[in-house]
């Protein structure tokens, strides 16, 4: 009759076949801007989230404002091990659709990319904070005002509020002042 074998955690690591996974990062798409509950309610079900997000300037009620929001909207992080942890539980959580898969299965994210994300994101408060997106030289369309549809050249911005724009209209170029927050970068 054969001895059984325990199979000790010395054992594992002795024998590769045996070895436990590490954990995985995996994406989980949530509901409509439910991505901070989806990422509370799984922490609270004893898994690691990584939620990245991003301070962007949106205009709310007539006024620009600085926001944070996911850098990937409806999109969180989930780390956890195949085939030891129970990955059921999270399509019934609150504010979760499902992992994200492919033919089926749950696919792993690199770690390298999670890493970099979790690097950036370290700087300040778990937020990226994007580069201004004007520079000096680019062009620039006008959102609103007498000007608003014109394109023009920037050639300076005095600190958050007002830039100067090379306006060229009826054959002439004029240096105007105006808000930054009627600028849009032109792709």
């Amino acid at each position: 009759m054969p001895v059984p074998v325990m199979l000790t955690l010395e054992n594992r690591l002795s024998d590769p076949s045996q070895a436990c996974p590490a954990p995985r990062w995996f994406a989980v798409f949530s509901k409509p801007r439910r991505e901070m509950e989806a990422a509370e309610q799984l922490e609270r079900q004893g898994f690691t989230t990584f939620l990245p997000k991003v301070r962007v300037r949106r205009r709310l009620r007539g006024q620009w404002r600085e926001v944070v929001e996911p850098m990937f909207p409806r999109y969180l992080f989930l780390q956890a091990t195949l085939g030891e942890d129970n990955l059921a539980p999270i399509r019934s959580t609150r504010g979760v659709v499902g992992l994200v898969r492919f033919g089926g299965e749950p696919r792993p994210v690199p770690d390298a990319l999670i890493a970099e994300l979790q690097r950036l994101c370290a700087a300040s408060d778990g937020t990226l904070d994007l580069p201004e997106p004007l520079v000096p030289g680019s062009r620039v369309r006008i959102l609103e005002g007498p000007f608003a549809g014109y394109e023009a050249e920037l050639l300076s911005q005095d600190g958050e509020r007002r830039a100067q724009v090379l306006l060229t209209m009826l054959g002439k170029s004029h240096a105007v002042q105006m808000p930054v927050d009627i600028l849009t970068p032109v792709r």
